[in-house]
């Protein structure tokens, strides 16, 4: 009984181990199974790394850069093999122990360089990115050109693991670019060169035609030299486009950017471009957004540069029809606004064909039609760089035979956001409106220091009215007698005078007693972009623009003139009556050898720097023609004395603007700038047309009087 207990016993245990046993061969099967597979994965993994490792081998081997790896100690982990032929002592297995990066760049570069390159990377280490930068560094006599890049690294963890350093060598590339450039100053030195020997003998041509339409009573020879005259004025104006563009080119071109008034500007450009229309059947149309504010912050004069290039081109090339203006505004908010310019004309327009080579530098497009104009071919190519260099894009449209239209938009920022208005009134006010005294301020004093009679003259009528007591100097060392005897409440000092000028009176008046707390105003023709700072730096409390405009010297008043003295008038301004116009532009062309009046004088202008007084502006061109110097201005420019001469020219540029004659004072602008830099050539090439132009004004104001 016992013994059939224990075979059953031994039967159910033989049973459990057979299932054990399939169990286990079971797992031992799966067991191979996983073997294998981690054996074959080991294998792929080792493969993969095998062929990684190659990669990075063959990167480091044939890269032709500079490759550093660093751990986040700036210990070197791995390079390239191009490293190894600047450091030569230095092999991969201890570049792969750790060398400092420091160590590693020492006299691959120079030792300032390699301080900033430490300091970039422990800044890119910290998490900030650094952009790729370029240094020079010079071995035994060579240099090489390095562009660096910093890169971090981040480990699986996202953690800094290192950097990634290269050096490209860009030396081919910089050399090429400095060529380029070097070329590109030859070019404009060229230019600039070819211009001035040009002006050599077009002085003796300008010169010695001048001489026949002034000696020669041979009407044939007479009309002869007006041509050959002509014919140099234009050249002349084709010279100087090319100096402007080679200016543009060479980078020397600056844009300032200072509030300037929209009206003025606006009237300037209009009154330049009728000028140029002359006798032309076409209109002059205007379409100026109301809303636009009255004061941006731009630069004015490069602005007016462009409108009157534009709108010169179409006038030029418009025979009949009109010629508009189109000025719309948008605003952004309260501190910036678009402002969009259309320049359209009803001309001969320009093919299709021809539209991409409108911008280009001396090209004129159909020229088989258009060989009668003259031009360079410059004035778009240098409009469209000013547009660029104000934030602008210059484009045009066109339809052959019918017209152009030149169109540009810019972001403007706004300084004054009190709109124009009707544009054609507010010009019109700005030509011809009359201020009367908005205050008195009896029993103040003011010096007014100036070597022209005539802007003294013009300086004592726009302060009689306010009641105040007015001491005329006529020169720095009259005022230094003046000072010393008297004491005034404001002294307004010409900046250019012969023997001393006004910054070396202003300085000795300092010196003076009371002279240190007392109010000095710089009275100067040159008030261009950033002059306030400029005087104020040369120590002048402020500044006013020759020739003096009314709302600026009251400006003045205001600020410096002790408040207690000043008394508020009724009011404060008043328009001239149209009829006070006087009767120099009724004068016939024909008086003039065909010459536009408005071309030598516009009354308009002269009226607003006489306050619209007409019997006022009488006494201005009065003593213009009694003051006019012509021989001075001969023995000066015979002397080759340039700094006298400058100060000569000065004069003409203030007084010719003050009566009107703004070509007069442009021309004159131009010689005074010639001077100051000693451009002799220049002033060779344009003395001879400015006397001639000077006596002109002079003989058709005495004709008319």
């Amino acid at each position: 009984m016992d013994t059939d207990i224990d075979a059953k016993q031994l039967k159910l245990e033989n049973k459990k181990l057979s299932r054990e046993v399939k169990r286990l061969k079971k797992d031992n099967e799966i067991l191979r199974v996983a073997n294998d597979q981690t054996i074959h994965t080991q294998a792929y993994i080792q493969r993969d790394m095998t062929q990684q490792i190659f990669y990075n081998n063959q990167l480091l081997r044939t890269s032709p850069y500079i490759l550093i790896l660093t751990d986040d100690q700036l210990q070197t982990v791995m390079v390239s093999d191009v490293f190894l032929t600047y450091k030569q002592d230095y092999d991969k297995d201890q570049i792969r122990r750790g060398v400092p990066v420091k160590d590693a760049l020492s006299g691959v570069i120079g030792e300032s360089d390699l301080n900033i390159f430490l300091e970039k990377c422990e800044i890119a280490l910290s998490g900030k990115a650094i952009e790729p930068y370029l240094i020079r560094s010079i071995s035994e006599g060579n240099k090489t050109d390095w562009q660096i890049s910093i890169r971090r690294m981040m480990d699986s963890n996202e953690k800094v693991a290192g950097l990634n350093i290269m050096f490209v060598d860009m030396t081919d590339m910089v050399d090429a670019m400095e060529q380029a450039r070097a070329a590109d100053q030859a070019k404009s030195n060229f230019l600039a060169n070819m211009s001035h020997e040009i002006r050599t003998p077009m002085n003796a041509i300008s010169g010695m035609s001048e001489f026949i339409l002034r000696d020669s009573r041979d009407e044939n020879a007479r009309k002869y030299a007006s041509s050959i005259k002509s014919a140099s004025n234009s050249l002349l104006s084709i010279i100087n486009d090319i100096l402007d563009f080679s200016k543009i080119e060479s980078g020397k071109m600056e844009v300032i950017w200072e509030p300037f008034d929209v009206t003025s500007m606006l009237n300037d450009v209009v009154t330049m471009t009728k000028i140029r229309l002359g006798d032309k059947p076409v209109e002059l149309r205007l379409d100026i957004d109301p809303r636009i504010p009255s004061s941006l912050i731009g630069d004015e004069i490069r602005a007016k540069q462009v409108l009157i290039n534009i709108l010169g081109n179409a006038v030029k090339f418009t025979k009949k029809g009109y010629v508009l203006l189109k000025v719309a505004y948008e605003g952004i908010d309260d501190e910036r606004c678009v402002v969009r310019i259309d320049i359209k004309d009803t001309g001969i327009g320009i093919k299709e064909e021809d539209l991409s080579h409108i911008f280009s530098s001396f090209t004129q497009v159909d020229t088989k039609r258009n060989r009668t104009v003259e031009g360079t071919g410059l004035g778009l190519a240098i409009s469209r760089r000013l547009v660029e260099l104000m934030g602008g894009h210059l484009t045009v449209s066109s339809v052959y035979g019918e017209g152009t239209t030149f169109s540009y938009s810019r972001l403007a920022r706004i300084h004054d956001r009190t709109p124009v208005g009707n544009i054609e009134e507010r010009m019109q006010e700005v030509r011809s409106e009359a201020y009367r005294a908005g205050f008195t301020a009896r029993g103040t004093s003011v010096l007014v220091v100036d070597d022209n009679d005539m802007n003294l003259e013009v300086a004592s009528g726009m302060l009689s009215p306010y009641g105040i007591d007015v001491t005329l100097a006529a020169s720095g060392t009259d005022a230094m007698v003046s000072f010393s005897q008297k004491r005034f409440d404001i002294v307004f000092m010409d900046h250019m005078m012969p023997v001393m000028d006004g910054v070396e009176a202003m300085q000795k008046i300092r010196m003076m007693p009371g002279g240190d707390g007392t109010v000095i105003i710089a009275l100067t023709a040159n008030a261009l972009n950033g002059a306030e700072a400029e005087y104020k730096a040369l120590g002048f409390q402020d500044f006013l623009a020759k020739p003096i405009e009314a709302p600026d010297m009251e400006r003045i008043l205001r600020t410096y003139l002790p408040g207690n003295l000043i008394k508020e008038a009724a009011g404060v301004m008043a328009s001239a009556p149209s009829s006070l116009k006087p009767s120099y532009d009724k004068v016939s062309k024909d008086d003039k050898e065909g010459l536009d009046p408005k071309a030598l004088i516009d009354s308009e202008t002269g009226l607003k720097y006489c306050m619209g007084n007409s019997d006022f502006y009488k006494k201005m061109l009065d003593k213009f023609v009694s003051d006019a110097d012509f021989d001075m201005l001969e023995r000066l420019y015979s002397d080759r004395n340039w700094d006298e001469y400058r100060i000569a020219v000065h004069t003409v540029k203030s007084k010719s603007l003050t009566i009107g004659a703004v070509s007069l004072s442009e021309n004159a602008k131009a010689m005074e700038a010639a001077a100051k830099e000693g451009d002799s050539e220049y002033i060779d090439a344009n003395h001879a047309s400015l006397i001639s132009q000077y006596r002109q004004v002079t003989e058709y104001i005495r004709d008319a009087g």
